[in-house]
């Protein structure tokens, strides 16, 4: 998967967030898509919350705004995939 999306020029990036933690509001300056691997993630985009687990991913439009919350206590690993060209 990770050579696929990126031949296909997106960027990609691993997170692990402890459970609880909740990333701020913040607008996307580039398009891209989010995975989790491990744990529960609440993702909201612009303003529209879901909740995804292992195997899960979201489209996220450039200008979006994003917010993420990891729910329970387990810890959360999430790929960000950002289009690169």
């Amino acid at each position: 998967m990770r050579r696929k999306l990126e031949n296909y020029g997106y960027k990609l990036s691993t997170s692990a967030w402890p459970g609880g933690t909740v990333v701020p509001p913040a607008a996307q300056g580039r398009e891209g898509l989010d995975a989790v691997i491990t744990g529960i993630v609440k993702f909201t985009i612009d303003g529209e919350s879901a909740i995804l687990t292992a195997g899960d991913l979201v489209y996220v439009p450039r200008g979006a705004v994003r917010r993420l919350e990891v729910v329970g206590g387990a810890v959360a690993q999430c790929i960000e995939a950002v289009y690169g060209r």
